[in-house]
């Protein structure tokens, strides 16, 4: 249609985007429609734009038709990402050439024609559900994909009706294949029994073998024994999961079902390629073969140092060992391109990743082979050095990370003096470990010499900063847990006390059934529907944990009714409470036969004014009522109330508290990343790293040690897995079935490599400006005696060998 050249014209000088000068780049996007690559790509460089313009390059250069081309990607936001700049920057490729192409009549029509929307974009289970929609057979019934909370709450039915749940040997099996001395919760059980689950489909276990081997009458066997009712009672229902949807997707795939589709295939494309299971790689590799048919390639896109989903499922082995794996599946050799210059980050940043990366030996065994450093472009940013704060205890960090934050956002700047103490210089290694105590001397030394301590200026824009530039990442953002309460819990009141208000944005912060207005919520709904319980203490199966919550919603619904919220006209809560509790119609001349419990919900919310202005309240309301609606479809009921007679609304009332109460009651409904696709624009964010991945914010603050006071096992977890047991677990119990095989790295590695890849997601989000955080024992040591006392921690430089590596400056403020 138009050669390369006036391709990378175009997109130089109408899309302002300098291909040119960055020659991985251009390979990858040059490559020829028939050559399949391995493109290894670090964070920052660019991958979304070679993707993107790799498919223009597709259609304007190569014409391939748009249906030809299949482009997956892990999230939804990174899908509706890719089809938009696809969709904008193909439209503006495609205007300019039909203004600027006035001789050519037949490829006016050609250019004309292309549509975009034809492309198939997606996660590989949006597309595999949209395929099997547009190719199923007459009269065939789709199944209907449940989310994973609706999931959770189908298994959590299956083993509380008949109390499998409190069985010893279940519960002893799965406390072995976990590790956990404790488990006695039906939301756990549930979800380390879908874990299996999904491990047996993601491994392509076969699940009949699977049960044979198993002792009769064993904890393995009544785990496998839940699973086979789950599946049951999905398939009864006409709906499936989407590991499930995954393998019937292959299934039909390798069938011929999809035959229309398959014969038109010439373009896979994969992205975030580290993240894929074994019976993804199947389904990609199966499309593939069709694709080379038709003389086209499979390409995948990925970064072995940005594999974060291990617990969902995916294997890292299958992209650091892709090219081998491609060429014994599909006989192709595959050309790896390595995308390394990063356009987020600082210098400083950069170089900071790359010793971060590097600084443990045996994690290079676990990443791509000869994987170069990331560098910075050839244009020059301002360097900020990597700051670290930390203080003696939580509040005092809150409180100081507060000060920071504060002058930021309200004063548009802020002047810190800073330290820097981790310098080389200052390294005074004993037995091969840094003494700690020989820095915190040398610290205290230059401060009562009053040495004057540097000052740097902290901005996050010209003008003032806004709250959304901040991020703080933390391995878990919980403000509450178990009555102890984190940095993040006393930072939310900090930054509450300004003159100016500062507000954080942590819809995960506390458990879904511990927020003070979801309890108002779900005890407003509750009182409505059983007034004092009535219908719920008939039924004595309910888990006593579901009971105790739920007896507490209905205590501080009373309490909220005794406020009298607003409004107060044309009724009040108090009356309108009354009203459901009586059966006793307002405006209406009876009770109606049928009330859903959506409309019902939405009704108390009138009343109850964080649910619907505050943006935690939203998503909050948004998980509350989708686990209403989606757990209809398990519903005789579909979610109504029913009052054709005593029984009808007995039985739909006792439905209702066992498919949403007692799900979100016992811990069954988490906030899922889904809601939080979209942050809010004035609030400080707070995220998981794994929550994180894939978002890029000026000021990044890691939460690297605020919870580590001393060398506690119980958070060794968290920091260096160095003294955990090696343990059978799931992914092993699991995977030696699978022609996967036990894995060549002991389980002991993969918790260091997991940590590795953690903490470099998190570090490399930073734009401008890196701060870890932490408390003082975490970095200086804990005095005990007249020894000094190690934390080991991974995120500050120890290489698993417990050396402390370290990096090459940090400045403490």
């Amino acid at each position: 249609m138009i050669s390369y050249e006036e391709f990378e014209d175009i997109v130089v000088k109408i899309l302002n985007r300098d291909i040119s000068s960055n020659n991985d780049q251009k390979s990858a996007i040059l490559s020829p429609s028939n050559k399949s690559l391995f493109i290894v790509a670090g964070p920052g460089s660019g991958k979304t734009t070679v993707m993107v313009l790799k498919i223009l390059k597709y259609l304007f250069v190569d014409d391939i038709e748009p249906n030809s081309i299949l482009a997956t990607t892990y999230t939804r936001k990174a899908a509706e990402e890719l089809y938009s700049r696809v969709l904008g920057w193909g439209d503006e490729i495609k205007n300019h050439l039909i203004d600027t192409i006035d001789d050519d009549f037949s490829k006016l029509l050609q250019i004309d024609r292309i549509d975009f929307n034809q492309i198939k974009i997606g996660t590989t289970d949006s597309i595999a559900e949209e395929l099997l929609r547009d190719y199923k057979k007459p009269g065939e019934n789709q199944a209907i994909v449940i989310e994973e909370f609706v999931a959770n709450s189908a298994m959590i039915k299956i083993i509380i009706q008949d109390e499998t749940y409190l069985n010893k040997r279940l519960v002893e099996y799965l406390k072995e294949l976990t590790g956990l001395e404790k488990l006695n919760e039906p939301s756990k059980i549930s979800e380390i029994l879908l874990k299996i689950k999904n491990r047996i489909y993601h491994d392509q276990v076969d699940f009949d073998e699977l049960y044979q081997d198993a002792e009769p009458e064993s904890g393995e066997q009544i785990a496998l024994d839940c699973i086979r009712k789950y599946e049951e009672v999905l398939s009864n229902r006409n709906t499936i999961d989407f590991a499930m949807l995954e393998a019937q997707f292959l299934n039909k795939l390798k069938n011929k079902d999809l035959k229309s589709f398959l014969e038109d295939i010439k373009i896979v494309l994969i992205d975030e390629y580290q993240d894929t299971n074994l019976l993804q790689e199947d389904i990609y590799f199966t499309i593939a073969q069709f694709a080379l048919k038709n003389d086209g390639n499979i390409t995948v896109v990925g970064d072995d140092d940005q594999s974060l989903y291990r617990f969902r499922g995916a294997t890292v082995d299958l992209f650091t060992n892709y090219p081998k794996r491609v060429k014994e599946r599909l006989d192709i050799d595959v050309e790896e391109i390595n995308l390394r210059t990063n356009y987020r980050s600082t210098e400083n940043i950069i170089e900071h990743c790359n010793q971060f990366a590097e600084l443990d030996k045996e994690y290079q065994n676990a990443r791509v082979e000869n994987k170069p450093k990331i560098i910075a472009p050839d244009f020059e940013k301002d360097k900020m050095p990597i700051l670290g704060l930390f203080r003696n205890n939580p509040e005092m960090l809150a409180k100081d990370l507060s000060i920071l934050i504060n002058k930021l956002v309200n004063k548009g700047e802020c002047e810190l003096k800073v330290m820097q103490v981790l310098n080389e210089d200052y390294y005074k290694k004993v037995n091969g470990k840094v003494d700690v105590a020989k820095l915190q001397q040398i610290k205290e030394e230059n401060l009562k010499a009053g040495k004057e301590m540097e000052k740097i200026s902290l901005k996050l824009d010209s003008d003032y900063g806004s709250a959304s530039d901040i991020a703080i990442l933390s391995y878990s953002p919980k403000e509450r847990q178990r009555g102890n309460r984190s940095f993040l819990y006393f930072l939310r009141k900090q930054l509450k006390r300004y003159k100016q208000p500062i507000e954080m944005f942590n819809p995960r912060g506390i458990e879904l059934q511990d927020i003070e207005i979801v309890e108002i919520f779900c005890g407003l709904v509750l009182e409505c529907i059983d007034p004092e319980g009535t219908v719920q203490k008939l039924d004595k199966t309910i888990p006593k944990l579901a009971i105790h919550k739920m007896n507490q919603w209905r205590v501080k619904a009373r309490e909220y009714i005794k406020l009298n919220p607003e409004p107060h006209e044309p009724i009040s809560l108090s009356q309108f409470v009354t009203s459901w509790q009586l059966r006793k119609p307002r405006g209406y001349d009876e009770w109606p036969k049928s009330a859903s419990l959506m409309e019902l919900a939405y009704k108390i919310t009138t009343w109850i004014e964080e649910l619907q202005d505050d943006v935690e309240g939203i998503v909050y309301l948004e998980a509350i009522t989708k686990s209403i609606t989606q757990t209809g479809f398990f519903n005789e009921y579909h979610s109504n109330i029913s009052f054709i007679s005593p029984t009808h609304e007995r039985d739909s009332i006792l439905e209702a508290i066992w498919n949403i109460f007692v799900p979100i009651s016992t811990g069954g409904v988490k906030i899922d990343e889904s809601l939080l696709e979209t942050l809010p624009d004035n609030r400080v964010n707070v995220l998981s790293i794994h929550q994180s991945k894939g978002l890029e914010f000026p000021l990044v603050i890691v939460d690297v040690g605020s919870k580590f006071k001393n060398n506690d096992v119980r958070t060794q977890h968290l920091r260096f897995p160095k003294s955990l047991k090696d343990k059978v677990t799931i992914e092993d119990t699991i995977r030696k079935h699978s022609t996967l095989g036990q894995s060549e790295r002991s389980e002991k590695d993969r918790l260091f490599d997991d940590l590795t890849r953690l903490y470099f997601v998190a570090f490399s989000r930073a734009e401008s400006v890196l701060l870890l955080v932490g408390l003082n024992s975490a970095i200086e040591g804990y005095p005990r005696k007249n020894d000094h006392f190690y934390i080991p921690n991974v995120a500050l430089g120890w290489s698993r060998d417990e050396e402390y590596v370290g990096f090459k400056e940090i400045y403490l403020i």
